[in-house]
């Protein structure tokens, strides 16, 4: 019998922590009141002005403090949107950062562009600027910094690179409602700041998405992509099936009136739980200050805030008898704290991006483009590769509990430092 509870040892928690998601009677009243009003459709481009999603829209962009913001179906294809409505199309580059979710490459691949891989900072595990500007090419359009599990991308030396060399930034913010870097909210740095509602989200109505620009051109072409490439006819005063034209291919991105119904409620409730998260946020980093090998992984920026979607741990392998992520997160689960690993490996050793699956997929110009541009075999993205051999994650609503759980996830942490010879025997 050892003392990990892995081994049979008592576990340092028994309790559950908070789930996810959560509703309440908010939620129940604007599902009630499309029900009722049998307006389950936000119109034929989906900006109907008593329509819900046009009223979360409105909502939405005050709280993040832009112009326009556009509900499309999830926070994949905004990314395809936000890309198609600058024009990037084949022939053309677009650096992602290579430690992030699948669809923030595959999205550029989407549109027939190719995705260049840029490596990430160590203390903040978002796209490094450096490394973005040294794989510029005259083929680059655009980046997508993403601001990985709440944490803001450094948009300052991000936005002069983009303004020196002539591209585009399109947000990821999938992760960071709520975040804030340099004085301005996630999402409102690029022409375009991409979010997702998917379930696990801190807002969330399963699915949906949502498209953020102060761009008027740029918000009525993405109005008219999440609704099958049809554009109001100039003058006309009434939105009709004759006044829409289709004059772009694209397809139905609309978000339904019933998610628009549960992310009314949800971004009204945010604010109370974003102020838990980062209370209970700030007391986990204060104690595992204390815990020798581990760290938390956030770069302090400008007039800046944490979204908190994830709250990533990086550990130092010597210290833990260079166990893996996923032998710890075993251990730290059996003790009643619900670590996950980090991700595996960059997103460029996926299987999507394997030439021979993408034969099949792609045009052999633009094949042999993506090759030669993301050189596939060497991407060059040592950091990110070895931030996947030592990286935990707690999810967001972990951190809605109390301080008495935030102390036991520290305890687990260094109990399992002082025993991991019991794992790694």
């Amino acid at each position: 019998m050892g003392v990990l509870a892995l081994n049979g040892g008592k576990p340092v928690r028994t309790a559950a922590f908070p789930v996810w998601p959560r509703a309440g009677a908010e939620e129940r009243v604007w599902l009630e009141r499309v029900l009722e009003g049998q307006r389950w459709f936000a119109g034929a481009l989906g900006d109907d002005p008593e329509a819900l999603g046009t009223l979360f829209g409105r909502r939405f962009a005050e709280f993040v403090g832009v112009r326009h913001a556009l509900p499309v179906a999830n926070g994949s294809v905004s990314l395809e949107i936000a890309l198609r409505a600058l024009r990037i199309g084949p022939g053309d580059e677009v650096i992602v950062p290579a430690y992030t979710y699948v669809s923030t490459g595959t999205s550029v691949l989407m549109v027939g562009a190719v995705p260049v891989f840029a490596d990430m900072e160590r203390a903040s595990y978002c796209m490094d600027p450096k490394d973005a500007e040294r794989k510029i090419t005259p083929r680059t359009r655009a980046l997508i910094p993403v601001h990985l599990g709440g944490q803001m991308a450094d948009m300052e030396r991000l936005t002069l690179i983009a303004q020196r060399r002539g591209l585009e930034i399109v947000e990821d913010a999938a992760q960071s409602i709520g975040a804030a870097g340099g004085g301005c909210s996630a999402g409102a740095w690029g022409a375009l700041g991409s979010f997702s509602f998917q379930s696990n989200k801190t807002i969330t109505s399963g699915e949906g998405g949502l498209l953020t620009t102060d761009d008027d051109a740029l918000a009525e072409r993405v109005t008219a992509l999440r609704a099958v490439g049809r554009f109001a006819t100039p003058g006309a005063t009434v939105v009709r099936s004759s006044a829409l034209l289709a004059q772009e291919l694209s397809s139905n991105y609309r978000l339904a009136e019933w998610q628009s119904a549960v992310l009314l409620a949800q971004l009204a409730r945010f604010p109370e739980l974003d102020a838990r998260r980062q209370a209970n946020a700030a007391r986990l980093t204060q104690l595992l200050g204390e815990v020798p090998g581990i760290e938390h992984v956030r770069c302090e920026r400008k007039q800046g805030k944490h979204g908190y979607y994830y709250y990533l741990v990086r550990f130092d392998p010597q210290q833990f008898a260079g166990l893996t992520p996923e032998r710890l997160c075993q251990a730290l689960n059996a003790e009643g704290i619900p670590f996950v690993p980090g991700d595996d490996a960059p997103i460029y050793c996926q299987p999507v991006f394997r030439p021979d699956n993408l034969r099949a997929s792609l045009p052999a110009e633009t094949l042999n483009h993506y090759l030669a541009a993301c050189n596939a075999a060497e991407p060059g993205c040592p950091v990110a590769e070895e931030a996947c051999r030592c990286t935990l994650i707690l999810r967001h609503q972990v951190l809605l509990g109390d301080s008495a759980d935030m102390e036991q996830i520290a305890e687990a942490l260094a109990k399992l430092r002082a025993h991991a010879g019991e794992l790694a025997r």
